[in-house]
């Protein structure tokens, strides 16, 4: 259930993307907006999927890369930007020199890697001196929270038993490796990075988190 779901998920993920399915994108995209630091050098979009987010970058002025272990992916972001780079890699092992990248982005992609202090490490290494990490996950209360519309309320069970799970994509399922905000922080101390900036963004309400969204420096 990792890249090969994504495979069989990639047409149809990317239609949801860019037909508007994605409703609470517009809210998250705003808040990622007022924590990315100004274009200066390369920016590297770890686990890019199609490309939307890089798409946005190089709109904005960054010289901005993209890289998912999702061939069928990248295939869907080159298609929709034929003039930008994106090549098929893994987050943790990243075809980029030590040191080579002002800016790393990751959104909405650790969640679902296991090996999060390998990829962690691979942005650390990547990174030049003062360089800046942003990063997004789907948020650890959302992620084990069941939504009631009714009371506009949310149910939390099993937060801090730190496992995955397989959580429906379209036909197929992925899986999410739950973490606490916790093991987040702790996680990208070890990797040698500094918190700078954290924000919990809405989802369905306001009364409840969909996203966790911060930025470190290396």
């Amino acid at each position: 259930m990792g890249v090969e779901a994504w495979d069989s998920a990639a047409t149809s993920w990317a239609d949801h993307v860019r037909g508007g399915g994605d409703v609470r994108w517009e809210a998250h995209a705003a808040v990622l907006d007022e924590i990315l630091p100004p274009p200066d050098g390369l920016t590297v979009d770890a686990g890019c999927g199609e490309g939307r987010f890089t798409r946005t970058l190089r709109a904005r002025g960054y010289n901005a890369v993209g890289f998912d272990a999702t061939s069928a992916l990248i295939d869907a972001a080159r298609a929709a930007d034929p003039a930008g780079t994106y090549e098929v890699a893994d987050v943790r092992s990243l075809p980029v020199a030590d040191h080579g990248a002002q800016l790393v982005t990751c959104i909405n992609v650790l969640e679902h890697m296991a090996g999060l202090d390998a990829a962690l490490g691979e942005f650390a290494r990547i990174l030049a001196p003062g360089g800046v990490l942003v990063a997004a996950v789907v948020h650890p209360v959302a992620d084990v929270g069941t939504y009631d519309v009714e009371r506009d309320a949310m149910t939390i069970s099993g937060y801090f038993a730190e496992e995955e799970r397989a959580v429906p994509l379209g036909d197929v399922e992925v899986m999410h490796h739950h973490r606490t905000i916790q093991s987040y922080v702790r996680a990208l101390a070890a990797a040698g990075f500094t918190l700078d900036d954290l924000r919990e963004v809405p989802g369905r309400s306001a009364s409840v988190p969909l996203y966790l969204d911060f930025r470190a420096f290396c």
